[in-house]
């Protein structure tokens, strides 16, 4: 875990001070160095308090394409890949020599983010039809059957502030077509109503596949949807800084703690690329985080999950579950037997040799 010492953060401006790229942890490994563009290097702990570690080293490198990854995976150059395998081609990579694909069912649901600034959509009915015309089912196949499920909640896995009376509409064209006509949103020439833009992230090519279902989707009720891929600088300069956007494809964890989404969902959140404001929210994830007492907290939370109902802030379609490919000559993984639910999912102090 990444702590901030007294005697190096004292007296100094937190922001700009230079062990924010030299930090202390106190976990199982510990940092080397960081090379720019290409790789982080940490070195095993000695003074690690708990099990382990049991490799001297591990190095991330950062590689830009996904199938170069692939690729050093194949020839034993990386050990894993934190990058999903083409639905198409899990069994593919599971029958490679040295390599198999784990499943994780994830933290994270994927949404559709409205843009709050847009007069649009601060109108509850063109929420609420385009939630409507969201049919989950497709979307889900067409990501990936073997590891995606529809959602209409807004918050799962985390059971004791589950609220399952939360529910983001569900599918009803006729419903869409009534509630864009009643706000004066009608047909026009070749039935179309309005266009929007429908963006995200290049990262994440299963996107690119919901974007395109749910683009069918909404012309079937009038909505044009111009669908664009992003790439990481974009996405931080033109959406969440400037806001410049209708429609994006996100996603954002949910647990193990509900006060996670607070960084996409709190009037002042660091990710609300949104521009979302709810006082009801803003004072649920305050409370929330002002106690330790769990019922209390999900109380909280469960009334934090009906105000974003009620507004429909944003439309949850996708419970994603990953399918990440390993290297099988090493053990430990947070996935392995008998580690499995022990250790948080990106937590590598119990790797070894299998």
């Amino acid at each position: 875990s990444h702590i901030l010492p007294k005697h190096l953060y004292d007296g100094t401006d937190w922001a700009t001070n230079p062990h924010n790229f030299d930090p202390v942890g106190s976990g199982p490994f510990r940092f080397e160095q960081w090379v720019p563009g290409e790789r982080i290097d940490l070195v095993a702990n000695p003074d690690y308090f708990g099990e382990g570690p049991y490799v001297e080293h591990i190095t991330y490198r950062i590689i830009p394409d996904t199938d170069d990854a692939f690729r050093l995976l194949e020839a034993g150059e990386v050990h894993f890949v934190v990058q999903d395998v083409p639905c198409q081609q899990v069994e593919e990579y599971r029958a490679k020599p040295g390599v198999d694909v784990m499943f994780h069912p994830g933290n994270s649901i994927a949404f559709v983010a409205f843009n709050w600034q847009k007069p649009m959509f601060e109108d509850h009915r063109v929420r609420e039809a385009i939630a409507r015309a969201i049919d989950r089912g497709p979307i889900a196949d067409g990501v990936c059957s073997l590891a995606t499920a529809p959602s209409h909640y807004y918050l799962e896995r985390v059971d004791w502030a589950f609220n399952p009376d939360a529910v983001a509409p569900g599918y009803d064209p006729a419903e869409s077509e009534r509630l864009l006509d009643e706000a004066g949103y009608r047909r026009g020439d070749a039935g179309v109503r309005f266009r929007v833009g429908l963006a995200y992230r290049s990262l994440y090519s299963h996107y690119g596949v919901a974007a395109n279902i749910m683009a069918e989707q909404l012309a079937r009720i009038g909505i044009v949807a111009e669908i664009e891929s992003v790439d990481p600088v974009g996405w931080k300069e033109r959406f969440q800084e400037a806001g410049d956007f209708d429609l994006i494809l996100d996603s954002g964890d949910i647990g193990p703690d509900p006060q996670l989404m607070a960084s996409f969902l709190a009037s002042d959140g660091p990710r609300n690329t949104m521009r979302y404001h709810n006082a009801a929210v803003d004072a649920a994830f305050l409370a929330g985080r002002a106690t330790v007492d769990r019922a209390e907290r999900g109380r909280h939370y469960r009334a934090l999950q009906d105000a974003l109902a009620a507004d429909i802030a944003r439309v949850p379609f996708l419970q994603h579950g990953e399918h990440l490919p390993y290297r099988t000559e090493l053990t430990g993984w947070s996935w392995s037997d008998g580690v499995r639910g022990t250790v948080p999912f990106w937590y590598h102090g119990l790797v070894r040799k299998a």
